[in-house]
């Protein structure tokens, strides 16, 4: 059985990829890098990638997972994930146990 503390609802992925989806041809722009290259950095091809930068498909969870640990990991897009709130502190505060488990976060 998983513990309270591990599950994230549907609602809070929904929302979060709903938010980064919508940044996120500003934060490929922000570092210069083509749609094919950040396609390869989180490994799936540009004619995957294309359909969900342009709205066409949305993004599963583990693709939101991966751009978010790319852009943290670069100085320019860590700050702007942070000013558009798409990083994601509540999860990780929760993890830490600095949120009660049963506490919602969406």
């Amino acid at each position: 059985m998983v513990q309270d503390k591990w599950i994230i609802s549907n609602n809070y992925k929904k929302a979060s990829i709903d938010l980064l989806q919508n940044n996120l041809s500003a934060l490929r722009a922000k570092i210069g890098i083509s749609q094919e290259e950040l396609a390869s950095i989180i490994g799936v091809t540009r004619q995957t990638y294309y359909p969900v930068e342009s709205g066409k498909k949305t993004m599963t969870w583990s693709m939101f997972l991966a751009l978010i640990f790319v852009f943290d990991a670069i100085n320019d897009t860590s700050e702007m994930l942070e000013e558009l709130r798409i990083y994601p502190i509540d999860l990780i505060m929760k993890f830490n146990d600095q949120i009660s488990p049963n506490e919602s976060i969406i």
